[in-house]
């Protein structure tokens, strides 16, 4: 049973990689709003970053500026979430601990507003904690190794965060929704 559970998880997976909802440059980042003022786009934009589940930072947060606190990317299980664009970033945030930060910047131009969105991703990533040869990876149940896996388990690890870049594909589906809010 078990074999067939497989197959058919891994056929889903082939077949859902190619899902994600917004194809990456189909929008003009910054993105200009020829008829429709700054303040009025504000509000959409602040209500869409709130409809994914961001927090507006208040103190980062200015007049023409929405800047948003780090947000926990959806995983496979956390399907009603939509800040977590196509499949394979879905994956990557079941695998990994990934975060996103938005900054939404409007800004009057001709009479409309011009819009541009930026989305940081970063990977969490605790540097030491894996077995750093082989040697050790066939160690880990000696006996003697596992009094200093007691005695260290309490201690503090230290985490840090990886850039790993631009988030298009996100940033694509906010100005999308900002714009169909917008007609």
């Amino acid at each position: 049973m078990r074999p067939v559970l497989s197959v058919l998880l891994f056929c889903v997976a082939v077949t859902a990689a190619g899902c994600a909802t917004v194809s990456s440059g189909r929008f003009s980042n910054p993105m200009t709003f020829t008829e429709t003022d700054a303040d009025t786009v504000e509000h959409v934009a602040r209500r869409v970053l709130m409809e994914l589940r961001f927090d507006i930072e208040y103190p980062q947060s200015s007049e023409g500026r929405l800047a948003t606190d780090s947000l926990t990317g959806a995983s496979w299980f956390e399907f009603w979430r939509k800040d977590t664009i196509g499949a394979m970033q879905r994956l990557e945030s079941s695998l990994h601990t990934i975060r996103r930060r938005a900054t939404v910047s409007i800004s009057p131009k001709d009479g409309g507003s011009q819009v541009f969105v930026k989305v940081i991703k970063q990977r969490k990533s605790a540097p030491g904690l894996g077995p750093e040869t082989i040697g050790q990876a066939f160690n880990i149940y000696d006996a003697q190794d596992m009094e200093l896996v007691r005695q260290n388990e309490l201690a503090p690890t230290a985490y840090e965060w990886l850039d790993m870049g631009r988030d298009e594909l996100l940033e694509q589906d906010i100005l999308e929704r900002i714009l169909t809010s917008l007609q």
